[in-house]
């Protein structure tokens, strides 16, 4: 090591700047992808480690990185928990994450910055938890072809019913088929379409998001970041038609608003002035600038364990109703048979560098789309 080298490691060394310099390295002779990854993952464990109150690298410690290696623990137990729910990680992946900050810290030692990698003790190590807790593909459920057909027939067979003898007062069949049709078609997380009251950011589908022109739902990806998910054109139809029937005062308006009374009864408290008799509630939220909640993806689960008993659905295996995100896993089953894993990976847009590759990258989220739409019009 020179003098240069030396004097930058005599000093004080940031986490954060330590960090940008070990990112830079790895894009050297790797793909951007891998570093990205580096960037994101070790990104927010320093963020974890900032509330903390550990800034600089040298502050690092083993109790620190116990303490991270008992909070991975709980993500995982938050996954065996609840499965389907977005805030659990598998024992896998907590090991992946903890696999990038132990190389970071290395790097940290190679320059000096850090005297020993506290991430390498054997027991900062025992407080991770098995890598195979949350990893059940067994009891994974997967939409069947069978099982999407029975559904989508059935909500189907219920909206055009409803649409028949009520018009534009076919509200819950009609609400009811736009939920099956983004679930089994579009590939996207349930928390991303409809509301998490965990995360006050994951406040559900707007009409703004939807982009039928361009194939593309927006939103707010599992990264935590804005993203595009495809919307194939087999889905605009139950769309069209709820927007027809629900008649949204606002492009901003919620696509599934919750049609609890209380709630809907403090939104018209909060208003000013009295609505009158004939004007539609919603109408008169708008111009007192309020908007009910989207449902939340409770509210959802219970609505597929509905439909799936009110419409006699075979299900497969011991599960009681198709699941949110056995959808997600069904649409990805069916596009790796019809047009290979890179069209499945895009169309899920897995982040994982170990599932998605970077030569992928520049598959639109539109292109997705028409795929989907060809693949699953011929089954």
């Amino acid at each position: 090591m020179d003098q240069t080298q030396n004097g930058a490691a005599s000093r004080v060394q940031t986490l954060e700047e330590a960090k940008q310099q070990f990112v830079n390295s790895r894009r050297k002779g790797t793909g951007g992808r891998y570093a990205g990854e580096l960037d994101r993952v070790v990104g927010d464990w320093l963020s974890w480690a900032n509330d903390r109150g550990v800034e600089n690298v040298d502050d690092v410690s083993d109790q620190l990185l116990g303490k991270w290696a008992q909070y991975l623990s709980q993500r995982v137990r938050a996954r065996v928990n609840d499965p389907d729910g977005e805030d659990g990680i598998t024992g896998k992946t907590a090991h992946q994450y903890y696999s990038y900050v132990r190389s970071f810290l290395s790097y940290c030692v190679e320059w000096s910055y850090l005297a020993e990698n506290p991430a390498k003790q054997q027991h900062v190590v025992q407080e991770l938890p098995e890598q195979s807790l949350g990893v059940d593909n067994s009891d994974e459920q997967t939409w069947s072809e069978h099982e999407r057909h029975q559904l989508v027939a059935y909500v189907d067979e219920q909206a055009h019913a409803a649409i028949d003898d009520d018009g534009l007062d076919a509200s819950r069949p009609v609400r009811d088929r736009a939920i099956v049709y983004l679930l089994a078609y579009t590939g996207a997380r349930s928390a991303e379409l409809f509301r998490d009251p965990s995360d006050d950011r994951r406040d559900g589908l707007h009409w703004s998001d939807l982009d039928p022109e361009e194939n593309r739902l927006t939103v707010l990806g599992k990264s935590q970041e804005i993203e595009s998910a495809q919307y194939p054109p087999m889905a605009h139809t139950a769309l069209e038609q709820l927007k027809c029937v629900q008649q949204p005062p606002t492009d901003d308006w919620p696509v599934f608003p919750t049609g609890h009374r209380p709630t809907l009864a403090s939104l018209e408290n909060r208003a000013d002035g009295d609505r009158g008799d004939d004007e539609p509630l919603d109408e008169y939220l708008a111009e007192n600038n309020l908007q009910p909640p989207s449902i939340t993806t409770t509210t959802v689960r219970n609505i597929l364990q509905r439909l799936c008993s009110e419409g006699s659905i075979d299900i497969e295996g011991e599960h009681e109703y198709l699941k949110p995100h056995g959808a997600r896993r069904g649409i990805g089953k069916a596009l790796y048979k019809g047009h290979g894993h890179e069209a499945a990976q895009k169309a899920l847009r897995h982040k994982d560098p170990s599932t998605t590759s970077e030569m992928y990258a520049d598959i639109k989220a539109g292109e997705v789309a028409e795929i989907t739409d060809e693949i699953l019009s011929d089954e």
